[in-house]
């Protein structure tokens, strides 16, 4: 099974490239003049986007190294422990709208300490599982499209977060 899984796995993206250029020829397009076309465009998209990902992700790794994740966690477990939600868990509540790969760095941090089948772990996965890098995703998409004022989208965002590890709590129990 494992064996023909990886056959068909193997396969998939050259048949699926086959199947756009027969359609593109069918169709009479210039499959090669529309390719490079889309890649022109998708240079802009990164030279627009390239300085909000890495102001973002300078910012990230100053506010880790500085501590601050671990001390805003300290700061929210009085707050988040009467619902439910494990203190252990809150540095990644604080670091996934942030980062993505400090939030891995978390949750096998986690999972070393306590166990992959611990509540606390089993916690974190679900939460990480259905989470998003909030910040990055903002200044990624709103940077590209030049959108300055994001209005409600931060502070629903968030509130979908924490609504979403309060949840996690709720499925693993």
């Amino acid at each position: 099974m494992s064996n023909s899984l990886s056959y068909i796995s193997a396969g998939v993206l050259p048949i699926f490239m086959m199947v756009i250029i027969l359609a593109g020829l069918w169709k009479r397009v210039d499959v090669y003049e529309s390719f490079t076309k889309g890649a022109k465009g998708g240079l802009g998209l990164v030279a627009r986007t390239l300085p909000y990902i890495v102001g973002m992700m300078l910012a990230v790794e100053i506010f880790r190294a500085a501590g601050c994740f671990t001390y805003l966690s300290k700061a929210l477990s009085p707050l988040f422990g009467p619902l439910g939600i494990p203190p252990e868990v809150l540095p990644l509540l604080v670091i996934r709208p942030f980062s993505g790969s400090g939030g891995l760095g978390v949750l096998a941090g986690l999972i070393h300490a306590y166990g992959p089948d611990s509540y606390i772990a089993r916690v974190a996965c679900v939460y990480m599982g259905s989470s998003e890098t909030l910040f990055y995703v903002l200044s990624l998409y709103f940077g590209s499209v030049r959108v300055s004022r994001t209005r409600y989208t931060v502070p629903v965002a968030l509130a979908a977060d924490f609504f979403g590890l309060f949840l996690a709590c709720l499925v693993c129990k």
